[in-house]
């Protein structure tokens, strides 16, 4: 795995992109615990548009009719987890609970909520993976993910985020849904390649 001062490079954060295919840390199969997500309607800023070019689709993350997937018709869970002291990943599993198929492209927008700072609601709007993405298509009932790679504080230092919740807003929509996650992350809300961030949204579990 990464070591606490991870070289990763990753985009500008924002809540609301597009994606498919990663090349990060990927997610081992060792189990993560499930959570079924929270609904929240909540209007945020219009979606942008990510710079990385998208691929072309692969046989499994074929283009299909459909439109995005809206966070009302998502179940969240916690997908599997796997890594080291240094270095964590885990997944974050996206299923589609609607009738029809729908699509999702790039990044989903995540912020970590807990406590640091000596505040009890400090919000940490996590970067992106510099990684190719394209559209993947969820037939009704199917599953997407994207990884949420980070540094676990084991120093306990003063410099840990406390985290309760992650907040997540699927690419390319409004709504968002939290998702609980208590975790001890090393605090790099301040850097400019932090050893925590997300990867793009790819077909299956």
């Amino acid at each position: 795995m990464r070591s606490r001062i991870s070289t990763a490079v990753v985009f500008a954060a924002g809540l609301a992109i597009a994606g498919c295919s990663s090349s990060g840390s990927t997610s081992s199969a060792s189990a993560g615990a499930a959570a079924t997500s929270t609904v929240t309607a909540t209007a945020t800023a219009t979606p942008t548009a990510a710079s990385t070019p998208a691929s072309a689709p692969t046989p499994v993350q074929a283009a299909g009719a459909g439109t995005s997937c809206q966070v009302a018709n998502l179940r969240l869970t916690l997908g599997a987890k796997s890594g080291s002291s240094s270095q964590m990943t885990q997944a974050v599993d996206l299923t589609n609970k609607g009738s029809a198929a729908c699509t999702m492209n790039g990044f989903a927008g995540v912020d970590l909520v807990g406590a640091a700072n000596g505040k009890q609601d400090y919000t940490w709007s996590l970067q992106r993976q510099s990684a190719s993405y394209s559209r993947v298509t969820v037939a009704p009932g199917g599953t997407a993910h994207f990884n949420l790679i980070y540094l676990p504080n084991v120093a306990g230092d003063g410099t840990d985020f406390k985290v309760t919740t992650l907040m997540i807003t699927p690419p390319n929509t409004f709504g968002h849904a939290s998702l609980t996650w208590p975790q001890a992350v090393l605090l790099q809300d301040g850097a400019t390649h932090p050893g925590t961030f997300i990867t793009p949204v790819v077909s299956g579990s």
